[in-house]
């Protein structure tokens, strides 16, 4: 079509279809481009695709950049349901209730790539977040996670609500950016206010782990606290009261702030002071059993003086989560999650008729004097400010305490000081019970601790077993008999049995509590009987870590016997026809011990460099090289083609040790094999690929075997789980060694001593299995003091 066809095509439009947009452009675009004195950029549609891919690596990153884009609209929860997403083509629909999106905030935000919206507007309207999202990653981690999304927002003011549809493969083709085209409509209003995005026919599939992690990842944007409600001031100035984020799989909650948090707590601390000035506290929701408190304990003001009341405190509350760290009742990545949040939120805060008392509580502000405590060894129990997340609550109803003129802080008068009193005495007293009943000494001066303490563990948990059934037992001959009295009453009375039971309030067909406590206690024994279970890991991996002193042993004694073995076929190929079979053999021989040398040596370095127990940052390109070449040998001969793709330089991972480098490279390695030889193909592959991410090192050991089954991808870390052949099954020793199902679970365990994360993922294409290795990179310093 020529110039002149074009104006007339255009100016025929513009008077008769004045509306069809797109056709209008079409042309415009085509009559531009007979401008001969002048050149314009212009944008294929396959940038999308690009840079949804370059900008947003991975899959959970893509998700956690939509929820903190929730966070920015000052929304005040999130939920992110991934439905169907055990395979490819699953959906995941976030919902938020923050301010939704106006038209103008839709096209020109979200519709403009790099979009200054950010960057003119750095904090949140309502709450003055400080805005967390990336500036313009958003939309294409909607591009990044599926073929197709669907926006549906609203403002509180709208009187209807948008709905934009994007079908991302639409983006793939050859066309300008500028002429793809979204249906954009009006619709009734789904909520308030508000955004809901839908992503339709995602491009991976999803575990819980995946889940857990996408929570994680956004995590840092999450304040644990408020624990209590926020009020608007007088001065209506609107309070942020908090962002919570909920992830759910197929409805069903996976991760939130309890699950991930506040579950982890060794127990939950609760005190309170009644009307009449009567302090008690008590432990609930504990991980130690028989930790909690049955019924109130009540305590005294005085230490030295019984029933002592507490004058100034009516109506005063504390609770408080209870974290003991390193101490392996908190799950590695969680403790790791928890920790830092406890550096900047740790202790216990202040609240009076709702509202926050600053600086109580804050970092570096002991007001309770539990650091102190902890530095002077009052309680020899863990009970540091990092320890607690909680919150002294002041009722309205108490006129006790009075704010300095700043409004920072109260005045330190009688009542100020009962509430230091009373706020210690229960800390204490609950963290006290707790570390008695773990066998943990809680002062100085105790006597016969050692002795009591010092049964075989296995024994302990045993006999704490029998005694929660005894007690059972106790308690149900208590049910029998009361049921024998009872029915000998009823027969006595039978006449008026049914009123009786209408004024007791009483249904026959419910169950006695003490038949309920019964069956309580019957299951936490039966709990402590599986956590045997845990102590024969240990005992399997004592044996492990004992064969594995023999084996170097034993490669170290083989490298004397390896010169003689070079000598000898040295002279047998020196002394032979080359023409001869013997010499082919002999040939073969020597290839065979060159390979086996190769082995030896790997270990017999590995060992050595182990003796030193000194931990130093490790390049991952160190420890995958050097392993590469080892197993050359056994990859030719099982038709395997290794890969390596090392991306970046100075890939230095935290202080560890080199050979426990090599126990998970081995590790994987032997499962990757085993998997290819199921498989049954001839050409197997494995990739292994590495880099920097963040501040992490990440290693992925990549297999083309026969996958891993979906029913077995939460199971695979579990100690003693296994798809090796069954007892009986034709299969080499060496399947025979590896087949305890502790291989992986010793390479997790490794892995998240030191912080980092083991986790099966999406394999890319022409690849079945993936497992993904993420270690915290070297600190500066650590860089520094190795000279490296």
């Amino acid at each position: 079509m020529d110039e002149k066809n074009i104006r007339e095509e255009l100016s025929n439009i513009l008077v008769d279809d004045p509306t069809n947009y797109s056709r209008i452009m079409e042309l415009s675009s085509k009559l531009a481009s007979f401008d001969s004195d002048n050149v314009r950029f212009t944008v294929d549609a396959s940038v999308i695709d690009r840079l949804g891919t370059e900008l947003v690596a991975r899959h959970e990153t893509a998700v956690s950049e939509l929820i903190k884009n929730s966070y920015d609209a000052d929304a005040k929860s999130a939920s992110i349901n991934f439905v169907k997403v055990d395979r490819i083509g699953g959906t995941l629909v976030l919902d938020d209730d923050g301010n939704g999106m106006t038209r103008n905030e839709l096209i020109n935000g979200f519709m403009k790539i790099s979009s200054t919206s950010k960057i003119h507007e750095p904090v949140s309207p309502n709450y003055k977040r400080k805005r967390a999202g990336k500036k313009g990653i958003g939309r294409f981690s909607t591009q990044r996670l599926g073929n197709k999304l669907t926006i549906i927002t609203q403002t509180e003011e709208s009187e209807f609500a948008l709905r934009l549809h994007i079908n991302w493969d639409n983006y793939k083709k050859d066309d300008d950016l500028i002429f793809i085209t979204n249906k954009i409509e009006e619709i009734p209003k789904t909520k308030i206010k508000g955004t809901t995005l839908i992503i339709e026919q995602l491009r991976e599939w999803w575990t819980d782990g995946m889940i857990k992690r996408v929570y994680r990842y956004a995590i840092d944007i999450l304040q644990p606290f408020p624990l209590v409600e926020i009020k608007s001031d007088e001065s209506n100035v609107t309070k942020d009261p908090g962002f919570q984020i909920t992830c759910l799989k197929d409805n069903f909650p996976i991760a939130n702030q309890e699950s991930m948090f506040f579950k982890h707590a060794v127990a939950e601390i609760e005190g309170h002071v009644d009307e009449n000035g009567n302090a008690y506290w008590d432990i609930k929701n504990s991980q130690i059993p028989n930790a909690n408190t049955k019924n109130h304990q009540y305590f005294s003001k005085d230490d030295k003086i019984p029933n002592v009341k507490f004058e100034f405190l009516k109506d005063v509350k504390l609770k408080a989560y209870y974290y003991i760290f390193n101490s392996g009742l908190i799950p590695k990545q969680s403790e790791s999650y928890i920790r830092s949040i406890s550096e900047e939120y740790g202790g216990i805060r202040l609240y009076r008729n709702g509202f926050r008392v600053l600086p109580y509580g804050e970092p570096q502000n002991d007001w309770l004097g539990l650091d102190e405590s902890v530095r002077k060894r009052k309680i020899l129990a863990v009970h540091g400010n990092n320890n607690f997340f909680g919150f002294v609550e002041i009722g309205g109803q108490n006129q006790n305490f009075e704010e300095l003129s700043s409004r920072e802080g109260l005045f330190n008068n009688e009542a100020y000081e009962e509430l230091i009193t009373f706020a210690y005495k229960v800390i204490g007293a609950a963290v006290t019970r707790i570390a008695s009943i773990r066998g943990i000494k809680v002062t100085t001066g105790q006597k016969n601790w050692d002795s009591k303490y010092s049964r075989n563990p296995k024994d302990t948990i045993l006999n704490t077993a029998d005694e929660l059934d005894k007690i059972a037992d106790e308690l149900e001959a208590i049910d029998t008999d009361n049921s024998s009295e009872e029915s000998s009453k009823n027969n006595d009375n039978n006449f008026n049995s049914g009123d009786e039971n209408e004024k007791n309030g009483k249904n026959e067909n419910e169950e006695p509590k003490s038949k309920e406590r019964a069956e309580d206690f019957r299951k936490k024994a039966q709990q402590l009987r599986d956590a045997i279970e845990s102590i024969d890991e240990l005992n399997m991996i004592r044996v492990l870590a004992g064969l594995g002193l023999i084996i170097g042993e034993f490669t170290h004694e083989i490298t004397n016997y390896l010169g003689a073995f070079d000598i000898d076929i040295k002279y047998i190929l020196d002394n032979i026809d080359k023409s001869k079979e013997e010499y082919k053999r002999a040939s073969r021989l020597k290839n065979t011990f060159d390979s086996f040398q190769v082995y030896t040596s790997y270990f017999d370095e590995t060992i050595s460099q182990n003796v030193n127990q000194e931990l130093r940052p490790i390049e991952v390109r160190d420890v995958i090289k050097p392993f590469a070449k080892t197993i050359s040998p056994d990859t030719e001969r099982c038709n395997i083609n290794l890969e390596l793709d090392i991306n970046g330089y100075e890939l230095f991972t935290c202080k560890m040790h080199t050979s426990e480098w090599a126990s998970i490279l081995f590790n994987l390695y032997s499962n990757s094999k085993k998997a290819i030889k199921r498989a049954n193909i001839s050409n197997g592959k494995i990739l292994i690929k590495a880099g920097k991410e963040n501040d992490n090192i990440f290693v992925e050991f990549i297999d083309n075997g026969d996958g891993i089954p979906l029913e077995n991808r939460d199971k695979i870390f579990n100690a003693f789980f296994t798809t090796s052949s069954p007892k009986g099954h034709k299969s080499s020793s060496t399947d025979d060694l590896t087949g305890t199902g502790l291989g992986l679970k010793i390479v997790k365990d490794i892995i998240e001593s030191y912080n980092g994360e083991i986790s099966l993922e999406n394999a890319p294409d022409g690849f079945k299995t993936n497992f993904r290795i993420i270690i915290p990179i070297a600190t500066k310093e650590e860089i520094e003091e190795y000279e490296i």
